[in-house]
């Protein structure tokens, strides 16, 4: 089970590394095919990682491993042999559009590619949320409890309101049921901070004590710094996952100054095992 959260988190945030840093590397050149193309159903916009989920792409050959118009790779991390065009698929199956899924449903995982799921936004559920599921690899409805994605206040249970846990500078929103957000703010002296789980692709942001988190443990960012007023020490350092998405921890130093003389400062980091936080040595 930890094998399957933390590849799934792991193709959540390639997806960012995909979209921000690009390759360099010229396309592979597109394989002949006979198959015509795949016509597109109408891909709602859908919760958290699914945000960006968009019309099906027409006109594309699906033999080569092609781009679609929306900038989405063509899914290829599952199961190829899913997608035959031969009937509608199951939950989990390689998906190009609504229309290739049993379930009417081609949740869109920024430049991965499609799976049939659930559902693709949290409206498309009863009740709860409609969140990328760490263990089966597609969409499902949830009971909108704390630490799982959202895309609306409705979708989350009881007093809870879904908040953007990590920034990811606009490629696409990671959002989950919290107990704060910027428009619903703690009762002071709390502060609204994240509770990280990467390991589990989850979290939330928490109403915490002031100077209550342990070194290691996550903090708010504030532009390029942190906020180290949850903090145990104070201090909250910035560090970054697969170096592109800012994080704050909590660690014992931010400079050399804040370390004993002759001692440095060793900034923390993070994984996706969790956060470490600065240590002086």
């Amino acid at each position: 089970m930890e094998k399957a959260c933390l590849r799934s988190f792991a193709l959540v945030l390639l997806a960012a590394a995909s979209v921000a840093c690009g390759t360099e590397d010229p396309p592979p050149p597109a394989a002949d095919s006979t198959g015509g193309d795949s016509s597109g159903g109408g891909g709602t916009t859908g919760s958290s990682v699914s945000a960006t989920s968009s019309p099906g792409t027409e006109g594309l050959d699906t033999t080569a491993g092609p781009v679609s118009s929306s900038g989405m790779a063509d899914g290829s991390f599952l199961d190829p042999s899913s997608d035959d065009g031969s009937a509608p698929l199951p939950n989990g199956g390689q998906c190009m559009s609504n229309a290739d899924c049993e379930s009417e449903a081609c949740f869109q995982i920024p430049m991965l590619g499609g799976v049939c799921s659930e559902c693709l936004m949290d409206s498309d559920c009863k009740t709860g949320t409609c969140s990328l599921d760490p263990t089966s690899l597609f969409a499902v409805c949830t009971d909108g409890g704390i630490g799982v994605m959202c895309d609306s206040d409705e979708g989350c249970m009881g007093e809870l309101v879904c908040s953007e846990l990590i920034n990811t500078g606009g490629l696409f929103p990671l959002d989950f049921c919290s107990e704060c957000n910027d428009s619903t703010p703690c009762e002071k002296p709390q502060v609204c901070s994240p509770v990280y789980d990467l390991a589990n692709f989850q979290g939330y942001q928490g109403c915490l004590d002031p100077m209550s988190v342990p070194n290691g443990g996550g903090c708010p960012v504030n532009g390029i710094t942190g906020d180290g007023t949850v903090c145990q020490s104070g201090l909250c350092g910035v560090t970054t996952l697969l170096d592109l998405i800012p994080l704050g921890v909590c660690g014992e130093c931010l400079t050399d100054e804040d370390c004993p003389k002759g001692s440095t400062c060793m900034p923390g980091a993070a994984d996706m095992t969790g956060l470490q936080g600065a240590t002086c040595v």
